[in-house]
């Protein structure tokens, strides 16, 4: 089986309006069990790669070269019906915003529920018990009241919950997190970071976290590619090129973040990988 589970090659995705090409031949490979992270300024072309990845790009772009491999598949001969099967089962994503994408007049229950029966043909009984199960999996603390709740009615971190709960509903090998944790204030930031880490651990994820916050990517990445103008100026592993950037851009980048003490993010992120080692010795 190969070690890779996403593959991008010579990626160009152009505005079919203006002509104007706005991803310039990108690459990127995600290995099993790896965190790929992608940094950039709003603009750089980050969540307009992620969107080509995951099938969702508005009508007005389109893939004018390249190839998207997910598993081996190769997505640009998807069929409508191949992004249905795919998307949650195979390669998920969580947001920003996570109130936008959960309907304020369903519960949350119901909409983790209706995701389990309509794709995992679960009875009423079977979806409920595992949505529950879900929650607890994302630290909600109450699920049997978080189930009956609507978005109005929790936090900005239990709504993230919600939705990683949904993401993770069935299966996937593959999950985006694309600015998660951006609108959450810096305790729950923290601890939605370490829930990444532990679910990327229990359940054998491969994680793509797309962020312009260098000090989340210095914490939970392996490798890092830096996007500028919709290209890749720089790729290699978190510490080469958050410790040695060679393009300007980075360390500008860098040297703009140098308040949030890299180092202590390193720190955190060897020390989970080093229990990790002693975990499987």
């Amino acid at each position: 089986m190969s070690d890779s589970v996403l593959t991008v090659r010579d990626l160009e995705i152009t505005n079919t309006v203006t002509g104007a090409p706005l991803v310039h031949r990108v690459d990127l490979d995600l290995r099993r069990g790896q965190v790929l992270g992608i940094v950039g300024e709003s603009g750089s072309g980050k969540t307009i790669t992620i969107r080509a990845v995951l099938g969702i790009l508005p009508h007005v772009l389109e893939i004018t070269r390249g190839s998207i491999e997910i598993l081996g598949r190769a997505t640009t001969s998807f069929s409508a019906q191949d992004w249905i099967d795919t998307r949650g089962t195979v390669i998920s994503a969580v947001f920003q915003d996570p109130g936008s994408y959960l309907n304020p007049s369903i519960r949350m229950g119901k909409q983790v529920q209706e995701v389990l029966r309509v794709k995992k043909g679960l009875s009423r009984a079977e979806a409920r018990a595992e949505t529950l199960r879900l929650f607890e999996a994302v630290h909600l603390r109450d699920p049997e009241l978080v189930y009956q709740q609507y978005t109005h009615e929790l936090s900005g971190g239990m709504l993230q919950r919600v939705l990683i709960a949904a993401a993770i509903a069935l299966g996937p090998e593959v999950l985006i997190a694309d600015e998660a944790t951006t609108a959450l204030d810096v305790t729950v930031q923290a601890e939605i970071l370490d829930l990444l880490v532990e679910l990327k651990e229990r359940e054998g994820l491969s994680l793509v976290v797309i962020s312009h916050d260098l000090a989340v990517v210095a914490q939970l990445c392996d490798d890092v590619l830096v996007m500028r103008d919709g290209e890749v100026i720089e790729h290699g592993t978190a510490e080469a090129v958050l410790r040695s950037p060679q393009h300007e851009y980075t360390q500008l980048l860098i040297a703009e973040h140098e308040r949030y003490g890299l180092d202590y993010f390193f720190a955190k992120h060897a020390l989970a990988s080093s229990r990790k080692v002693a975990t499987y010795a």
